[in-house]
């Protein structure tokens, strides 16, 4: 089946806005390892993003672009546009894909709510799907089960970084392969410490990763987290270095790679 050219556009922008937003996650973790600022997490960029001259049509625009970025994960995880198949590699991969879906439409909504729309959802959608897994399982399983999935997701973007994978996803032929090989190796890899980190501190109960509101931990508290460590200031610089290079990646990705219904 070949690819529309509305899917290629919705991708496209969602890649785009990831990237937007992890730079902008990025670039204050930078100012706070140097102490002239203070992190942000997702939805600190996009109020960020808000406060800027004419605010209110970024976030929108960024808007349209996660809502694109929400079709393209459906695509990849229901239609398996990717080619992962059904093999229990694939499965977790696409259920992966879909929680990615679910994540990137709660930031979408609250970013909505940002810009004063009514009767949208605010974010509580998802605390309130997880509220109910949690009393269904139990504390303590859901709490084990959390923390290995995003130790899961941690080991997935490694194995991406390091088996080469993400290159079957770009056509070799236009795309500039050096900077995709560097850009994706860090920026995954980079990212697979914040879901490494998030899982750690789910796991050992560490405050700012509690899921007993109801809340799935962020970015910005992996980031106040190795900011509070040891020689954390260094580690903070370095991991915001890493997940700029990863805004770079997702860049990359809105422009080289493919998107397509196999």
């Amino acid at each position: 089946m070949k690819y529309s050219h509305w899917l290629q556009a919705a991708a496209r922008a969602g890649y785009l806005s990831r990237g937007i937003v992890y730079g902008i996650i990025s670039f204050f973790a930078i100012l706070a390892s140097i102490g002239a600022g203070s992190s942000k997490g997702t939805k600190g960029a996009l109020v960020t993003l808000l406060s800027q001259p004419f605010g209110s049509v970024l976030v929108a625009v960024l808007v349209t672009g996660l809502f694109g970025f929400v079709v393209w994960r459906l695509v990849q995880a229901v239609l398996d546009a990717d080619n992962h198949g059904r093999d229990l590699q694939g499965i977790v991969v696409r259920l992966a894909l879909l929680a990615s879906a679910a994540t990137y439409s709660a930031l979408a909504l609250y970013a909505i709510g940002l810009l004063g729309i009514t009767g949208t959802d605010d974010g509580k959608l998802l605390p309130g799907l997880m509220n109910a897994v949690s009393q269904a399982l139990g504390q303590r399983v859901f709490v084990t089960g959390l923390s290995l999935v995003f130790l899961g997701i941690a080991a997935a973007h490694w194995w991406k970084a390091c088996s080469g994978r993400y290159s079957k996803h770009f056509d070799e032929n236009e795309a500039p392969m050096r900077i995709v090989h560097v850009v994706s190796v860090l920026g995954l890899g980079a990212r697979g410490i914040v879901f490494a980190l998030l899982s750690a501190m789910i796991w050992l109960g560490i405050e700012g990763a509690s899921t007993s509101g109801g809340d799935l931990p962020s970015t910005l508290d992996a980031l106040k987290y190795i900011q509070g460590l040891p020689y954390g200031q260094v580690m903070l610089f370095a991991l915001a270095v890493g997940l700029m290079v990863f805004a770079i990646y997702s860049f990359v990705e809105s422009r080289w790679r493919r998107v397509s219904l196999s």
